[in-house]
């Protein structure tokens, strides 16, 4: 097996035994507080149940709670030849939490409806690979799923990885994955939390207050409950003669219930895209002190009922195209004598996903401008970005080695203009600023850009200036 950056990724978990509470409908459903947190209602018995691909140890396909909803499914590990089985059990406990039956009797609740699909990218004890979580997430892609659950993690960034998840997003899948639970420990964000175009999930207590454990940081979407969350036990690990559900507490249980929550709306609204799934889920979490988003939690906790109620925002352009390897397509600018010229237009997705970017092949010594027009002043910024610019996260000291020009400031200008280092395709990119609101309004523009020998450049400054 190929080995992810040390550590390994382990479940994001600490397991106790859950009490029984009183009988009912659905029995232990009054061990599962973390549903009227989220202002759960129960799904319908009928209409669409999403593909949900839990990436994980495997699923009890037998709980008797997940009965008929486990479609077959496939295993990366080596010595866990069947997808349908759970040795360590956190799988089919993340699984329970998306899709558990709701009013057979038997157990808990879910919170929705969904098919299983699960995919093993994980051995007995917990650890995963890049190999196996890069294959599981091809093979969930292909399969067709609509949500993609990973509850892993690790430290160290994978091409490999981001690529396949690139490819997951423009299939049309919603990615969701936790957090990490190093919230206190400090140094570098964990995978995939920190990967683009995933929805990060960090965890809040019943008190509605972060975890301590719960990972903070700019790549954190939304949250979610994630103290003794109490789920599904995997056949083996239940009780002699009893079904009781196991708790888990931690930013992984907290990505399972954001899942179920987006196959709730998938089956609400069965032609809405997954960028829209995620944006109204965004737009009506319910906001935690501080007030506004934060690197805690987000855009806040995720709430069913306000999310199903909600109009359906509109569509945002294909992504992903927020990268500099990605960039949407190539401007047509013909470098020659005379001035080259050229207009792009576009729109930006949400403040989650903020950037556009555009390929465009200039000359070393040429000056090169571009001025922005937006529908919605003052949201947006122009950054030109230099040919061999690497993906990850961008910090101060990445921006000084690659960062050409930049029209961000206080408020953004809208305009850069640079002279050309070295001649190559470069990425000019349009990038979406926070506003008040976390709702992705599509915002319109349109950039214009020109190329100009240096000389020529010059001369017609000076004629301006005279």
């Amino acid at each position: 097996m190929i080995p992810v950056a040390a550590p390994p990724p382990a479940p994001y978990l600490l397991e106790r035994a859950a009490p029984p509470p009183p009988s009912g409908a659905d029995p232990l459903r009054a061990a599962q507080p973390f549903l009227p947190q989220i202002n759960w209602t129960p799904p319908p018995r009928d209409g669409p149940r999403p593909l949900v691909a839990v990436l994980d140890t495997g699923v009890d396909a037998r709980a008797p709670d997940l009965a008929g909803s486990v479609v077959p499914g496939r295993s990366f590990v080596p010595g866990t030849p069947d997808a349908g089985r759970d040795a360590e059990g956190h799988g089919t406990h993340v699984a329970g939490i998306v899709a558990a039956a709701s009013g057979n009797g038997v157990g808990g609740s879910g919170v929705s409806a969904a098919r299983i699909l699960p995919v093993v990218v994980a051995d007995s004890e917990g650890r995963a690979t890049t190999r196996a979580l890069v294959q599981g997430l091809r093979y969930a892609t292909v399969r067709g799923a609509r949500v993609i659950n990973i509850s892993f993690g690790g430290r160290g960034f994978s091409r490999d990885e981001q690529a396949a998840i690139d490819a997951a997003v423009r299939a049309g899948a919603l990615v969701v994955v936790a957090a990490g639970n190093e919230g206190g420990r400090g140094g570098p964000a964990s995978y995939p939390g920190a990967y683009r175009q995933v929805m990060t999930v960090a965890a809040v207590g019943r008190s509605e207050r972060p975890l301590p454990l719960s990972e903070r940081g700019p790549q954190v979407s939304m949250a979610a409950p994630g103290e003794d969350v109490a789920s599904v036990r995997a056949r083996g690990r239940r009780p002699a003669g009893g079904d009781a559900l196991v708790a888990r507490t931690g930013t992984s249980v907290a990505a399972a219930i954001v899942s179920g929550v987006a196959a709730r709306l998938m089956a609400q609204r069965p032609g809405v895209t997954a960028g829209q799934i995620r944006a109204v889920m965004e737009a009506t979490a319910r906001d935690l002190p501080p007030a506004g988003p934060d690197s805690a939690t987000g855009a806040g906790l995720v709430d069913l009922a306000a999310a199903l109620a909600a109009p359906t925002p509109p569509p945002e352009d294909p992504e992903p195209n927020d990268d500099t390897r990605l960039a949407a397509i190539t401007v047509p600018l013909r470098l020659g004598r005379a001035p080259a010229l050229a207009t792009v237009a576009g729109r930006t997705g949400s403040w989650r996903d903020p950037r556009d970017g555009f390929r465009v092949r200039l000359r070393g010594g040429d000056v090169v401008t571009a001025h922005l027009e937006a529908a919605r002043r003052g949201t947006l910024a122009l950054a030109l970005w230099r040919p061999g610019t690497p993906t990850g996260r961008r910090d101060g000291a990445f921006g000084r080695r690659w960062l050409v020009a930049s029209s961000q400031g206080v408020p953004p200008s809208g305009t850069i203009a640079a002279i050309v280092p070295r001649s190559g395709i470069y990425t000019l990119e349009v990038r979406g600023l926070r506003g008040e609101s976390a709702y992705p309004v599509a915002t319109a523009y349109s950039v214009t850009i020109e190329a100009r020998a240096y000389r020529a450049a010059l001369a017609a400054s000076r004629m301006v200036a005279g």
